[in-house]
């Protein structure tokens, strides 16, 4: 069954820094695995080792929350695919930034994480909201927006995605086992009228 996207809500926190790359998200020692499962207790592993508990994904507040507030580039590097399993896993399910490496935001769309960009003053509005204390991100993949609610503040504002990442989100077709599974018999009876399987 597909699993359409087009609205998401939660708590959002802020993650600093441009060019966070996928090395960092998931360091490669964990690129082990058979399965994806699990990646989500090692996301950010050496960052969050190296600030002793003062990283924002082991903030208490945090716990629980499912939007990540970025700033440029985020996905940069390599762009591992365990990355993205490693953030959902975590709980995120979508991430809001000023700009994503594109290789990460094809993984991402693929694990069915929304991307949406904002402008910076958008962006410097909603991280000025994280820092007076927590609230709730609503994203409508539809219309196109981002809104915060912080006491009596809840404006709506734009937000951009590729197209083509938008459609597979709100019609379920991101998932491409589901899509395949979605297409009955369809396959069989194509595949048995070409040539080359004859």
């Amino acid at each position: 069954m597909l699993k359409q996207i087009k609205k998401i809500v939660g708590g959002g926190f802020y993650l600093p820094g441009n060019d966070v790359d996928t090395d960092r998200i998931i360091p490669a020692r964990f690129l082990k695995c058979v399965t994806f499962e699990g990646l989500g207790n090692h996301v950010f592993e050496d960052d969050r080792a190296q600030l002793a508990g003062q990283h924002p994904f082991d903030d208490k507040e945090n716990k629980g929350c499912t939007i990540l507030i970025v700033d440029e580039n985020f996905g940069s590097g390599s762009s591992r695919e365990h990355a993205v399993p490693a953030l959902t896993q975590w709980g995120i399910q979508a991430i809001i930034g000023l700009s994503f490496a594109a290789i990460f935001r094809g993984n991402a769309v693929g694990n069915g994480l929304a991307c949406v960009t904002v402008s910076r003053e958008v962006h410097n509005y909603i991280t000025r909201q994280i820092y007076e204390g927590a609230f709730d991100v609503h994203i409508d993949l539809e219309e196109m927006t981002v809104c915060t609610e912080h006491a009596s503040v809840s404006d709506p504002m734009p937000c951009e995605m590729p197209d083509s990442h938008r459609e597979k989100l709100i019609t379920g077709t991101w998932d491409d086992i589901a899509t395949c599974l979605t297409a009955g018999n369809a396959i069989e009876e194509t595949a048995a009228r070409l040539l080359y399987f004859a």
